[in-house]
């Protein structure tokens, strides 16, 4: 499968992408320990936008919805594909 333009990043066990669309972008969690890919419910008018809200979503996605304990620094690396 090929990808769109697009960035990723690693954040404990889930991966985060941010993807081009139309005229927006998505944000989309990956998590293989629990196989779940999720689509956050907003549409981002940047890139920029849907990054700076990927944090939060992975965190909420770890700690809340699963549990389980963050052990990571609060800081992503992102790396455009």
């Amino acid at each position: 499968m090929k990808l769109g333009h697009g960035y990723k990043a690693k954040y404990d066990y889930v991966e985060l992408l941010v993807e081009q669309r139309e005229d927006h972008w998505r944000l989309k969690l990956l998590d293989p320990r629990h196989s779940e890919d999720i689509v956050h419910e907003d549409e981002f008018a940047s890139a920029a936008e849907a990054q700076d809200a990927a944090l939060a979503f992975a965190q909420h996605h770890i700690n809340i919805q699963h549990n389980d304990t963050l052990v990571l620094r609060s800081i992503l690396s992102w790396q455009e594909y």
